[in-house]
């Protein structure tokens, strides 16, 4: 999926995206204020792509992957977008807001149209190698499916960028399998419905990733009832008094090696413009 979300051509997946970072030199430590930082397509290259609440795209050499599709008003009242392109789809665990619906037989538009993975283990997809680290769903959660949840790390041009999933606290076999990783996605919001503020501050501590990305957290343009979705929060108070946020006016971005935060910081998406 290059420039907007791809596009799904019958049974072929193809894509129109591009680009992500990961080292050291780069940005000049970016500032609060809003930036729109898509830029020209260079072959070392990932693009990050925001779709809403925890689910994104990777694109690297015209190969997509989807990351944790979310049902159409389920919990979350807003649709998935139909615009959609992908090469295959990688879920972190079974929830509706998370693999679609097909746990619950919701059975989103794409299933059995773009292959679908969700257990740990390792795979080459493209010029992606994944792989799935073995975790379990933050409490009291997930007990319906035994807690499953697969962080997820997704490698390409020199870059390591990990989806955290639902996964409660960080211990030390996913600190050791989560070395040198770049970009991080991971649940913040001001309930701390997945993880707790002492939990992210560790998380963040013992990784050092270059680029923090908030995600499962209530956007208010989407959300606009109070209280709903039941028990889960907005970024806005977190983010407050925190320093090295870069806010983005766009859902995507690319990102290579040479161009990373000289320290911590945090990249904060709009969603996709087809979301309603």
């Amino acid at each position: 999926m290059k420039g907007s979300i791809g596009i799904l051509v019958s049974g072929v997946f193809f894509v129109v995206l591009s680009g992500l970072p990961a080292c050291h030199t780069g940005p000049k430590k970016p500032s609060q204020e809003e930036t729109n930082i898509e830029k020209e397509d260079p072959v070392d290259a990932v693009q990050l792509e925001y779709i809403a609440h925890a689910s994104f795209i990777l694109t690297h050499s015209d190969y997509s992957i989807l990351i944790d599709p979310f049902a159409d008003t389920v919990w979350i009242s807003y649709f998935f977008p139909r615009d959609i392109k992908a090469d295959v789809i990688f879920s972190t665990h079974p929830h509706y807001d998370h693999d679609g619906g097909i746990f619950r037989d919701l059975q989103p538009y794409w299933q059995n149209k773009i292959p679908f993975y969700q257990d740990p283990g390792e795979y080459t997809m493209g010029p992606f190698s994944v792989t799935g680290i073995k975790g379990k769903h933050c409490d009291p959660y997930g007990k319906e499916f035994g807690q499953k949840n697969t962080i997820f790390i997704f490698e390409a041009a020199g870059l390591r960028i990990a989806h955290w999933g639902d996964n409660g606290p960080i211990n030390d076999t996913i600190a050791a399998a989560l070395a040198d990783v770049q970009v991080l996605l991971l649940p913040i919001d001001d309930e701390y419905h997945i993880l707790k503020a002492a939990e992210i501050d560790l998380i963040i501590e013992t990784l050092q990733p270059r680029i923090v990305v908030p995600m499962h957290h209530k956007i208010a343009q989407l959300e606009p009832t109070p209280g709903k979705p039941k028990n889960l929060g907005t970024i806005d108070n977190y983010f407050r008094e925190r320093k090295n946020v870069h806010r983005i006016q766009s859902n995507k971005t690319l990102l290579t090696r040479t161009e990373m935060p000289d320290e911590m910081t945090y990249y904060i998406f709009q969603h996709a413009p087809t979301i309603h």
